[in-house]
């Protein structure tokens, strides 16, 4: 996160945070996605999981961040 600035919310839900956000480095915009787990003890929520497993698939796409 600190390679990037939030510039504004964009989005959210349950268990996230979207935002507009510029890679300080390049000064590209791009999406972050923050997610947010659950002191509960009861793990990772199954929404979250397969949306990893989704953007895993993807990975290979040049929209998709990797770091």
């Amino acid at each position: 996160m600190e390679a990037f600035e939030k510039l504004e919310k964009v989005g959210g839900g349950t268990y996230d945070k979207v935002y507009r956000a510029r890679e300080k480095a390049t000064g590209l915009i791009a999406a972050l996605k923050k997610t947010r787990l659950h002191e509960d003890g009861e793990g990772v929520p199954p929404t979250t999981l397969r949306e990893i497993s989704i953007l895993c698939m993807l990975g290979r796409d040049p929209h998709i961040v990797r770091f």
